[in-house]
């Protein structure tokens, strides 16, 4: 048993860096195959009409969840000193509550102008829960940054498998009785729930000597401090953000509810098998960065290994789906889905360009280039217009979006290659 323990030992990362990562990573590779693993249940349960009612919601949702917390939840993990970051934290709840109120007064007077608007009535009603939503995506994404600065990596990665578990009890049971969206809506609003507060009761147990001193004056200065993220942050953000949700919007409108419905299952399924490592690896290296002992050295260095590690690790992902895309669709999900498949074939190789590029655009959180990274989102929300205006066919549309976005997310890379100081100066 003593050599057993020992030899296995030997297959461990040595370096806190390297355990950190595997833990994220087992726990989100975990997390992300859950939803996946159940896909093929819920196409079959769900139409791709309800797929794109959920995705016009959920279009919406994500929308709205970027201002949600001014974006103060992005500064939680600079300052130094704890009691500054604890006092974010308290801000950025405080805004969170504010703005969901806003939204919820909002839609009391504006829902059934905001159905006509979309052209899809029945989801009148269901814009009542969107405020909830935002709200709790708020506290979670707060909640999950503190977590994250004090290397709760277990925390996070356990939370995340909770979440995608509930999430996706929610949805298999809720197809089973009857099919309905609305269903797929509550099954993400309980999964936030769990999680949010999974994060809060962790924070509580350990944490609670770091909000003693919670005064409002001091989150006025931090507020000054960091004021870029709600000027400059949210506004690219947005722009982030609506570059893929504002095509889940705007496709119902342009193709019908089944089109929307197909490319929303296509961006669920290319997105999950390279996020698996994706996200984890960039969540432990924004503490890495952020660390007062990193060099301008090793901000070169950390750039070079993330950029061959993605490099890499994407490119068997990319060759799947390009090689056996519309089969796996159609073989997966059924075959009312193989239109599915020839969307994935499209979109896969912006995916890969958008997997190396993702990590790497931290540098620009970095080095408070926010304005920059504000022009860059914005231009992949006039992608996502023109590709949906100025062409005939939903396939035209996708097809323009591919090549759109690969050419921005390679100008990231190149920008953040230049701030990581791979350049020179």
């Amino acid at each position: 048993m003593h050599l057993s323990l020992e030899s296995s030992k030997r297959f461990l990362p040595k370096s806190e860096f390297g355990r950190n990562v595997v833990t994220l990573m087992t726990g989100t590779v975990i997390a992300q195959a859950i939803p996946i693993a159940i896909s093929p249940i819920l196409t079959r349960l769900y139409s791709p009409e309800e797929f794109g009612l959920f995705a016009l919601y959920m279009g919406l949702a994500a929308i709205l969840s970027v201002i949600v917390t001014g974006r103060y939840e992005q500064a939680i993990m600079l300052p130094a000193d704890d009691d500054d970051a604890a006092n974010l934290v308290v801000l950025s709840l405080a805004i969170t509550v504010i703005i969901s109120l806003l939204v919820l007064l909002l839609i009391f007077l504006t829902s059934s102008n905001v159905a006509s608007a979309l052209e899809k009535p029945e989801i009148e009603a269901w814009l009542f829960l969107l405020p909830v939503t935002i709200f709790l995506t708020g506290i979670y994404q707060t909640l999950n940054y503190w977590n994250n600065r004090k290397k709760q990596y277990k925390t996070l990665a356990k939370n995340r498998i909770y979440q995608s578990t509930t999430m996706s009890i929610m949805h298999i049971g809720g197809g089973f009785i009857s099919g309905s969206g609305l269903f797929l809506i509550f099954g993400n609003l309980i999964g936030n729930i769990a999680s949010a507060f999974f994060l809060g009761l962790n924070i509580f147990k350990k944490d609670s000597s770091s909000f003693i001193d919670i005064r409002k004056d001091k989150q006025i200065l931090l507020a000054k401090r960091y004021k870029k993220f709600p000027i400059f942050d949210t506004w690219g953000a947005l722009a982030n953000v609506s570059s893929y949700q504002i095509q889940n919007i705007l496709l119902p409108i342009f193709y019908g509810l089944s089109s929307a419905g197909f490319y929303f299952v296509v961006l669920r399924v290319l997105q999950a098998p390279l996020s698996l490592i994706n996200t984890s690896l960039t969540e432990v290296y924004k503490q890495k960065l952020t660390d007062p002992k990193t060099t301008d050295d090793d901000l070169k260095r950390y750039y070079k290994k993330m950029f061959v590690f993605l490099l890499s690790i994407g490119l068997p992902p990319l060759v799947l789906f390009m090689l056996i895309g519309e089969e796996l669709f159609s073989f997966a999900f059924g075959s009312e889905w193989q239109v599915a498949g020839e969307y994935a074939i499209i979109l896969s190789p912006m995916f890969y360009i958008r997997f190396i590029a993702s990590p790497l655009s931290y540098f620009l959180y970095l080095k408070e280039k926010q304005e920059i990274d504000m022009i860059g989102q914005t231009l992949f929300v006039l992608s996502s217009i023109l590709s949906l205006l100025f062409t005939a066919t939903i396939k035209e549309s996708i097809i323009m979006i591919g090549y759109l976005f690969s050419a921005i997310y390679l100008i990231y890379i190149l920008y953040s290659a230049k701030l990581a100081g791979l350049f020179g100066e």
